[in-house]
């Protein structure tokens, strides 16, 4: 999967939450919104049911407020969010085989077992033969390890909550393939070091839409709401 800008010659767009600038978040209409609007990836965000079904939804409590992963799939999928039904990954993955654009699945591992959601996800990826079209991200930099130690070919996204400083050593440790840096505290020499270690960096938690900092910084991807807004004012339209 090719993430660097110095090999792809362009920013790489990311649609937050399959386009939540454009349609409810992590939703079939989301989706087909990122997809029609021309990001390169579609993110969202992955919990796990009780019984070990993966599914897009972003916080770990439903709607009545019961756990993820206190609930069966077989009622989950009773359920609204926004008046629209939860996808099921392993539905999303087998749309997005046939699809131009790739996938970055957020992975949220809190309130389950190590490996649990991880190891529900690689299945789902090897059944679907997707391996290709997807970027698993996670907060769980341990949980991102274990991942690449058993499937080296996955590509891996660091989510960070604020400045490292070393991130070289980072990069080894993990042996994450990109990092997701925050808005107003990333720096130039940040995204240099990234390189330097041959990661991606991708630039979110965009609360205006400053492209312009994605250009300045040297960043490889930038993460918005609304791909067709960045799209424009990165003149690819």
């Amino acid at each position: 999967m090719e993430l660097l800008k110095s090999r792809t010659q362009r920013i790489l767009i990311e649609a937050h939450r399959g386009a939540e600038g454009l349609a409810p978040e992590n939703s079939w209409p989301a989706l087909e919104a990122g997809l029609a609007s021309g990001a390169d990836f579609l993110e969202v965000d992955i919990q796990l049911s009780q019984d070990g079904i993966p599914f897009l939804h972003h916080h770990y409590s439903l709607p009545d407020g019961r756990l993820c992963g206190a609930v069966s799939w077989a009622e989950i999928e009773t359920l609204r969010s926004n008046g629209l039904p939860f996808p099921r990954l392993s539905d999303v993955l087998d749309w997005i085989r046939s699809r131009e654009t790739c996938l970055s699945l957020d992975l949220k591992c809190g309130f389950q077992p190590e490996e649990c959601l991880s190891r529900a996800v690689l299945a789902a990826l090897q059944k679907t033969g997707t391996h290709h079209k997807v970027m698993l991200l996670a907060w769980d930099h341990v949980e991102l390890l274990k991942i690449k130690q058993s499937q080296p070919t996955v590509t891996t996204r660091a989510l960070l909550a604020g400045r490292l400083t070393d991130y070289r050593a980072f990069l080894h440790t993990t042996q994450v393939d990109a990092v997701s840096l925050n808005y107003g505290i990333a720096r130039p020499a940040d995204v240099e070091q990234i390189h330097a270690a041959g990661a991606a960096a991708l630039l979110g938690g965009l609360w205006q839409p400053d492209f312009g900092a994605a250009a300045q910084l040297g960043v490889d991807m930038l993460s918005w709401g609304n791909p067709l807004e960045a799209r424009q004012a990165l003149g690819y339209l």
